[in-house]
């Protein structure tokens, strides 16, 4: 039987932290606790974290900051701790990298939905993601490896929030989309950070993807994907 994915809860505040390492336990998960940036490193030298839950302000260090030097080393999830109503800090997650978002007050059903939304999505369980790989433009998309390359096998460095709209944009290639669509297939806290959120993921992926005519903006309703989608041989 394989082990279940390891969470790192991260937070200065004692009874928050221990809320969301019960529950998380609870589930089934097994469950690290750190107060500081300082005990986060630690855990991930140690080796075996799956999973980050960061609290935004740490006594020493700051969330995104941090978030964005975990993103460019570590392969692991990260979803952000937030406090309620600040879209703001959301949307700068998103661009940073993180794969979602966790408003405070925590609710024990929300966390453990963005929980295994997270793990999923970093596993490639979504539909997308069953090894074919797919050619459009100029790059070639495989699902399984979570990988968009160039014709010379240049792979893209893209976040796990945009591979995952990429994802569901070339699957519906041709089709408008709205942003309410895109953030409910994104099945993360899109809905709390807002339009914005896509509309940054976008923004980058066109700019990624060097040609921002892959991405038609139809204005008042959404975005389509433009480009012919072929299986690669």
């Amino acid at each position: 039987m394989s082990q279940q994915p390891q969470i790192l809860v991260v937070d200065d505040d004692e009874a928050v932290r221990g809320i969301i390492a019960a529950c998380a336990a609870k589930a089934g998960y097994r469950v690290a606790q750190s107060e500081d940036a300082a005990g986060l490193r630690a855990w991930l030298d140690h080796g075996g974290i799956d999973l980050i839950l960061l609290d935004v302000t740490l006594p020493d260090g700051n969330g995104f900051a941090l978030a964005r030097d975990l993103r460019a080393r570590y392969d692991v999830g990260i979803i952000m701790v937030t406090e309620k109503g600040a879209p703001d800090e959301r949307a700068l997650g998103l661009e940073i990298g993180a794969d979602d978002y966790l408003a405070k007050p925590v609710y024990p059903r929300e966390l453990l939905a963005r929980i295994k939304n997270v793990l999923e999505r970093r596993a490639g369980s979504r539909p997308q993601a069953d090894g074919h790989r797919l050619d459009f433009a100029d790059w070639t998309m495989d699902g399984r490896e979570r990988v968009v390359a160039d014709r010379h096998g240049r792979a893209l460095d893209l976040t796990p929030a945009e591979f995952d709209l990429l994802s569901i944009l070339v699957e519906r290639a041709g089709r408008m989309q709205s942003r309410d669509q895109l953030m409910e297939a994104l099945g993360s806290a899109e809905t709390e950070a807002g339009p914005r959120s896509v509309d940054i993921l976008i923004s980058r992926l066109r700019k990624k993807l060097l040609d921002p005519a892959l991405i038609e903006t139809c204005r008042g309703h959404g975005y389509r994907f433009t480009a012919k989608i072929t299986r690669a041989t």
